[in-house]
């Protein structure tokens, strides 16, 4: 772009400075400089993020030709070149941070861990995963152009001041007033714009007279009309009808962005008033612009409440004079509908209610916990008030339980009339969201302003004595004294002489209501486990107090320790835990306030299913479902409490989560509530987890042989440190933890020359295929496997019962899920091998089909041969119970009834489930038949709970079995026809014995 052809040079914010620039330090051609070279890159925004409303120069000048509106003519001319330099930029690098080229693109789509979570946590992932695996790039592009947008979208306030330091802070576009950098100021001007107007109240950031040179300026007004006139950039330019068109967004609310400001038929903003005219075609259209302009209202107010804040010199000489409210009565309807606020009404008794009672709160007791919290949150306030005083402030929490009567006294901030009657007596409004408290550090434990009432659960009335912390002293508030005799009746206000800071609530207890001396104790211990100060308990003149509540004394496991000394036969079948491995610290996690230690404790391993234990809190306040019995009250987690762990570890932990980015819990806190922060902290969990047992597990093999490093990882897996679960489930493994166990998780798998050797897992699935046994066998076979394989296609073979476990954990389930779970079932094929009655289960890694079978009733395949597909053996032995078969479903019996991974419909389902409920007679038939009591080889070989060990010589033995497996199987294929699934045409099927393994017509060689 030329200079002499710039939009900005014909703006009278321009042309201001340059008539109040310096004549030795020309900042309008720094300025015409920048602009100059990030237009082009602002061009590019729509790359990126192109359902986003136009966020292009136009936009930029737009912002501009506002400031220069809604700014007042006197301030306007009173602003010196550094202010109106500041005003001009902030404008064009606002938004900076939604560009990004295609090389800083794929940069962060392959290595930032954050994009990483964006994309894992998105419902779209597992479509997203499947289809790259398929090779499906339009659908993977599309979802990764979506998370990618919500990236920028998220980080373009951090990525616009990484610009502004990276271009605007050293070279040709440095930004400076003699000498001085002026860059930071921008950063921070442009940073306001992502955050609430109460940030602009922080003085050292956003100073109102900072001297720079020997020039004032006031970051604070400059912040505060970029982020007015970024908001009130609502007209149809900024979403032309032939662009809206061409974009055609998809996304909802895209499509409601563009619509809105399509709307806008009319605008005027001055520096008295802002009015928006707009006609609008859907009343959803209409109540987003409303509720636009209800945020532009609140900008506007806050802003105005934040300058006349001042009355100083600067307050005369910065003003802004939008005194106006917004009028939103000039948004309507085109004529094509009515608009109406008719919705659903709250009946006040009915809902007052539900919030003093179970059906909101499972346990009467967790009353107790919402009056504490309060407490806590009215001694937080005083702290904050304390901070710049020199006086010492000591927090005080009291519990009295008499018989009748349970007292909560604190020294917290207290409260007056007004307080009492605008805060505490309404439901949902939170004191705390005074304007005093803006901008502070607050991190509050009542999280919904309606546990009050929850008291009323074990309490017919309740007395509230209270007296604030005076802002000055001279005129300190009058205490207060009010009886409250039911949620539903006025209070009686008392007079009170109360001297002392902090608030007294006194619950008249009902005569049926939970709480029990011996109990107590522990309920307030189990409600509150780590309480941020100590807690004083009275019950019945005894005193305890409540300080902490310490981890339990788990010993460790040592090196070499014997399986016996932690694992026994009870200990198998048992959910608890007697050891533990490694303690993690919990606020090594970056992405959330988190404090606690974390323990990976061990498990049952019959079974294995990963356990939780401790506590997980919230603020101090433990989470979990209350479980109530004479002896003992008890908070147990929730099913979203233990899905927040991994699944394949058990865990010990006092994890507490704080701050301002705490989980999303219900209001009795026995449930959290699965979304995005949800997700994004079981990651972090998961993620930290593993580098804990990645650290640990490098350390013992910098130590040790590999030989015994791997004896060390099936220790672990026998003695339940680490599992996989029985019970099926798709999300049991995130890819990060799939790729841990790929990497520190080694297989026995048959050697070329006949031995056993071990592999990881990260080198398995290099090759195609992978195979499992997991029945005994004799080693003595292992040369002729060896042989065998060797002639197949390349493939690994792992030999199940060559782990060195003394517990015999079934690492079956870990093949499973490593290697057939790829996101969904992976068909499975079998190799019936040289040594009788053996099998290789086949899992061929880049055949990845849909099934719905189960592979233990139809295989994908199954060979004789790797290298001969024509032969087609028809079923083999399963290991499943009973004598029932694997069928393959490419053998020209079963192959009609198979569809896209599925039986065609439940008639060929009964027809085939007949087949195999009477190939499975047939067996049990022949093991009566052979069943002599007097031949001591034959008890040994029918007591065998082997199905293809038994299977072995069959045919051989007994012609009758082939001859009545022949006519099952002729009776299915008629059934087939009568029912219309095949065509009467179809040739009958003949069967031979050598539609069978080779091993059930020969005789039994000695054993």
């Amino acid at each position: 772009m030329e200079i002499d052809k710039n939009p900005l040079l014909e703006t009278n914010v321009f042309k201001q400075l340059l008539k109040v620039e310096s004549n030795t330090d020309k900042l309008s051609q720094t300025v015409l400089k920048i602009v100059n070279r990030v237009v082009p890159i602002l061009a590019r925004i729509p790359e990126n993020m192109p359902e986003y409303t136009l966020h292009d120069e136009t936009h930029s000048l737009k912002i501009v030709q506002i400031m220069d509106r809604i700014i007042p003519q006197v301030t306007f001319e009173n602003l010196n070149d550094i202010e109106i330099t500041l005003l001009i930029l902030s404008a064009y690098l606002h938004d900076i941070g939604m560009t990004c080229s295609v090389a800083e693109r794929e940069e962060i789509i392959r290595s930032s861990k954050e994009y990483e979570v964006l994309l894992i946590t998105d419902p779209l992932y597992k479509d997203y995963i499947h289809s790259k695996q398929i090779g499906d790039h339009r659908t993977s592009t599309r979802v990764e152009d979506k998370i990618f947008t919500e990236f920028l979208r998220k980080n373009h306030v951090k990525r616009s001041a990484e610009f502004i330091e990276r271009e605007l802070s050293h070279g040709e576009l440095k930004l400076s007033f003699n000498d001085i950098p002026l860059h930071k100021f921008l950063i921070d001007i442009c940073n306001s714009h992502g955050a609430a107007v109460k940030v602009l109240r922080e003085a050292l950031k956003y100073p109102r007279n900072k001297l720079v040179g020997y020039k004032y300026v006031n970051i604070q007004y400059i912040s505060i009309i970029l982020r007015l006139a970024d908001i009130l950039d609502l007209d149809p330019e900024r979403t032309p009808r032939v662009i809206f068109e061409f974009v055609n967004p998809q996304d909802p609310t895209s499509v409601q962005e563009w619509r809105k400001h399509r709307s806008i038929i009319g605008w005027d903003i001055n520096a008295e008033r802002i009015i928006f005219e707009a006609e609008c075609n859907t009343p959803e259209v209409e109540r987003a612009l409303r509720l636009f302009m209800n945020w532009i209202e609140i900008e506007r107010k806050e802003s105005m409440d934040l300058l006349n804040k001042y009355s100083d010199i600067i307050a005369q000489k910065y003003k802004l004079c939008l005194t106006e409210p917004i009028n939103v009565e000039r948004i309507r309807s085109d004529g094509s509908y009515e608009y109406s606020e008719v919705k659903f009404e709250l009946h006040y008794e009915k809902i007052m209610e539900l919030l003093m009672g179970q059906r909101l709160y499972r346990n009467p007791l967790t009353a107790i916990r919402e009056l504490l919290q309060n407490s806590i949150d009215a001694i937080k306030a005083r702290q904050l008030l304390f901070k710049d005083r020199e006086e010492n402030f000591i927090p005080k929490i009291e519990i009295i339980y008499n018989d009748g009567e349970l007292i909560i006294k604190d020294n917290g901030i207290g409260m007056d009339n007004n307080v009492f009657s605008e805060y505490f007596l309404q439901v949902g409004k939170s004191y705390y969201n005074h304007p005093k408290f803006f901008g502070s550090d607050l991190d509050l434990v009542s999280e919904f302003g309606i546990g009050v009432l929850s008291v009323f659960m074990v309490a017919d009335s309740m007395i509230v004595e209270s007296r604030m912390e005076p802002e000055n002293p001279l005129f300190p508030p009058k205490p207060i004294h009010y009886e409250i005799p039911t949620a539903h009746h006025f209070c009686i206000k008392r007079n009170s002489s109360r001297i002392e800071i902090g608030t007294q609530i006194t619950l008249l207890l009902k005569k049926n209501n939970p709480f029990r001396s011996h109990q107590l104790v522990k309920v307030i211990q189990e409600i509150i486990p780590n309480p941020p100060f100590p807690i004083k308990i009275i019950i019945d003149n005894n005193v305890f107090v409540h300080e902490s509540t310490p981890l339990s004394n788990i010993p460790k496991i040592i090196e070499g320790m014997d399986e016996s000394l932690i694992v026994n036969k009870e200990f198998r079948e048992s959910r608890e835990y007697s050891h533990r491995l490694i303690k993690i610290n919990l606020n090594e996690i970056k992405e959330f306030e988190v404090n606690g230690q974390l323990f990976i404790v061990n498990t049952g391993t019959m079974n294995y299913n990963g356990t939780l234990s401790g506590y997980v809190s919230q603020r101090y306040f433990n989470l979990g479902l209350p479980s109530t019995n004479d002896i003992e009250f008890k908070l147990l987690p929730s099913k979203s409490l233990m899905e927040l762990f991994p699944k394949w570890i058990s865990v010990y932990t006092n994890m507490d989560i704080y701050g301002k980015n705490g989980l999303t819990i219900t209001p009795d806190r026995t449930e959290v509530i699965v979304d995005q922060k949800y997700k994004l902290l079981k990651v972090a969990i998961e993620r930290i987890i593993i580098s804990s047992l990645k650290a640990h597990l490098n350390d013992y093999k910098s130590r040790h042989s590999l030989d015994e490093y791997h004896r060390y990882v099936d220790f672990l897996f026998s003695t339940g440190f680490i599992g996989i679960p029985g019970a099926y489930n798709k999300e049991l493994l995130s890819e990060e933890a799939r790729a841990f166990f790929l990497e520190y998780v080694s297989f026995p798998i048959i050697s070329n020359n006949g031995g056993i050797n071990r592999v990881f897992g990260s080198e398995l699935i290099k090759n195609r295929y992978i195979g499992v046994i997991e029945r005994d066998w004799s080693r003595d076979y292992l040369p002729k496997m060896a042989d065998f394989l060797q002639k197949q296609e390349s493939i690994n073979v792992i030999v199940l019962r060559e782990y060195e476990m003394t517990n015999s954990y079934n690492m079956g389930k870990v093949i499973d899920e490593l290697f057939s779970n790829i996101g969904y079932n992976i068909t499975t094929e079998y190799l019936i091998t040289p040594i009788p009655g053996l099998h290789v289960e086949v899992l061929d890694l880049e055949k990845l089909e849909k099934t719905y079978i189960h592979k233990y009733h139809i295989a994908d395949q199954i060979f004789t041969n790797f290298t001969d597909e024509s032969k087609r053996i028809l079923c083999i032995p399963s290991q499943t119970g009973g004598f029932y078969h694997i069928f393959n479903k490419k053998h020209p019996a079963i192959a009609p009834i198979i569809n896209d991974g599925k039986i065609i419909s439940n008639v060929a389902q009964e027809i085939f489930e007949e087949l195999r409920d009477s190939l499975n007679s047939i067996m049990y038939g022949y093991m009566k038949e052979m069943d002599d009591p007097n031949d001591a080889k034959w008890q040994r070989i029918l007591r065998n709970t082997d199905h293809s060990y038994i299977s072995i010589g069959v045919f051989y033995y007994s012609n009758k079995v082939f001859e009545k497996f022949s006519e099952a199987i002729s009776q299915y294929w008629c059934k087939l026809k009568c029912k219309k699934i095949i065509n009467d045409s179809e040739p009958d099927q003949i069967i031979t014995k050598q539609d069978f393994p080779w091993y059930f017509s020969v005789e039994r060689t000695p054993q």
